[in-house]
Formats: structure tokens, sequence, C-alpha cells
């Protein structure tokens, strides 16, 4: 008998090449992704497995995933890494255990920022326009070389886009995060300084007001959480050094966009690469701070992490975890709760 599990429809086209592979035991049932098509999904098939991309689910989910897994557990399965979207009060009250996929996005996202950052420094988008309108109006760009870049979140992205650009483009990297760098190291059994100089660190902060004076460019790779929700506010916005460039690739809500529309129209920033929004697709807070309007930010629509090895790399670690959760494996699992 084939086990159902339920799959917004966007995350099946993904990985419907993986996924295909296991319909002699699955049997998958596609659903757009708004909560109530998916609860209605779950309790029509008796699922509970659900596998969920980055929307926002608040109640009737977790209810319709309780009431058919009786006293066993259910399951959902982040189809990437943050889980942002997803009640984690409401997964610990209905016995539901989450999973996500680490490590499988980390170089197509860290790639993206550098695709952004190259884009800015050698205005790669007002190039191409201008070449397209039968203009050869060339203007000077910077090299990446020695430049400072800022690492906002060292976990996972952060310390590949570190390696790359300490690495691969020989800029002076500085991290700020909020685990101090005894704990970072330890972690890898590794001591402070060879941490520090794995990763290609000049230093590492867990003060962002004595960090922020250090760097000339951030990239942001925080997860969203109470402590980290608008972290880029107006106030720290305004403490980057002015003409800084900004890159997210991380969520939209770790960004005000009204203190950053005011951030590049002051001057405050020379600058940004924005691939994450408040909202997505992406509605401005309001028509006066349309981030649309402006020629010194480059817009992508939540690509960081859309590559064909990512994907493939996700869909993996979703049928892992979901073998390890129909085996009761549990501590195998790429558990969040």
């Amino acid at each position: 008998m084939k086990i159902p599990v339920v799959i917004t429809e966007k995350e099946y086209k993904k990985g419907e090449h993986v996924f295909s592979e296991y319909t002699d035991s699955i049997e998958w049932i596609s659903c757009a992704p708004d909560e109530k098509e998916v609860a209605r999904s779950i309790r029509s098939s008796g699922a509970r497995i659900v596998v969920l991309g980055v929307e926002k689910y608040t109640g009737d989910l977790y209810l319709a995933l309780n009431e058919n897994a009786g006293q066993e557990p259910s399951l959902i399965a982040r189809h990437g890494v943050g889980f942002d979207g997803i009640d984690l009060a409401l997964c610990k009250k209905y016995n539901i255990l989450l999973a996500n996929t680490p490590q499988a996005v980390d170089r197509s996202v860290a790639e993206h920022a550098f695709a952004l950052l190259l884009s800015i420094a050698r205005k790669i988008p007002t190039m191409d326009s201008r070449m397209h309108n039968n203009e050869f109006k060339p203007e000077r760009g910077f090299e990446l070389f020695r430049k400072s870049l800022g690492i906002v979140g060292l976990g996972s992205i952060g310390k590949k886009t570190a390696l790359i650009a300490s690495k691969g483009f020989g800029m002076r990297v500085f991290a700020f995060d909020a685990l101090p760098l005894s704990i970072q190291a330890a972690k890898e059994n590794m001591s402070a300084n060879s941490f520090l100089s794995h990763y290609g660190l000049k230093e590492y902060f867990t003060d962002f007001e004595s960090f922020i004076k250090k760097v000339d460019i951030v990239s942001i790779h925080l997860p969203v959480n109470e402590k980290t929700r608008y972290f880029f506010n107006e106030e720290r916005l305004n403490k980057m050094k002015p003409g800084s460039i900004l890159i997210n690739t991380s969520r939209g809500a770790l960004i005000d966009e009204k203190a950053l529309f005011k951030a590049l129209t002051s001057s405050q920033l020379k600058a940004a690469g924005v691939d994450v929004f408040n909202k997505e697709p992406y509605e401005p807070i309001s028509p006066e701070y349309d981030l649309r309007k402006l020629d010194n930010i480059i817009l992508t629509p939540h690509i960081a992490s859309d590559t064909f090895e990512a994907n493939e790399n996700i869909e993996r670690k979703v049928m892992e975890n979901i073998g390890f959760f129909l085996e009761k494996k549990y501590e195998k699992m790429n558990l969040i709760n």
C-alpha cells in the first residue's frame, strides 16, 4: 500500500524528477500552497507527511496532520533550509516533527550573493541595458580584491560565503554572529585561531557596533526569529559606513524595506543587491517606498537557492528525512524540534 504524502505544487514541480523515483511506495498529492488547500488535501488523503515551501502556515494544517496521525507523530518536511513560515509552538502542541535540508543550498546561495555584488561592482545591469539599446557607453567599476566584507550570520551559508570571498577574491572578511567564536570553533574541533584561518576571517565579532565600523560591504546570512526580524532597521543601517553596499540573499524580513529605501536615496548606502522581500511576489511597503524605482539596487525574485544542483540536493534530503521518519529513526533526521 502506497503512503500518501501531500506536497505543494511548486515544490513538486521543482523535484518531480527525484520524487518520481518513489512512486512505487509513495502516492504524491500535489496541491496549491495556501493553508486551506493543503489542510483539505491532508484530510482527504489521510496523509501524516507534508512537504512545504516558504509560505506561512498558522493553524488548520497542524490540526489536519494531528487528526490523521492519532497518537503517532506526523511530519512537516521543509523543501529548503528556512522554517520561519512554520509555527513551532503548534508543531509541539500537535506532536509534529519538523525537518529541513541543511547545507543543501549553501553554495548556490553564496554564489548568488557574489552575483549580486559583482553586478553592482561592474554595473552589469546598466551596461547590458545600454548595449541592448545600441549605446556603447562604458562606466568604470571596482575590484573586490582587498575590499572589506562583513558576513552577518556565520552559519553554513555564511561560512561558504566567507571562503569564496577570502580564498576566491582575496577580500578582507569580518564576521558577526551572536554565537561566541570559542563555541563556533569548538563545534568544529578547532582552536579559535584555526577557525579564523580556515574560513579566511580577519576578525570575529559578537558586538554589531564594533563589527560594522570595519566593513564597506555587508552580506546577510541570518535566520529569521524574534531577535533578528528587521535586524537591519533604520538605526543599524545608519551605523553602516556612508557609501556601503548591502547584500541580502537570506530572508526579506531581516530588512526594514522603508529604512532601506531611505538609506539608498540618502546616499547612506551606495547600493544594494536583494533577492528576498517582506512580501513575495514583491509588493512595496507603500508606493512612495517602491524599491523598483531606484537605480542603485539590483533585485532578483528569490532565486539564490534555485539552481539545478541545489534543488536536487534538497529533494534528496527531503526523501532522506521522509525515509527515516517512516522507519522511526528520528535521530537520523534533520530535525528542528
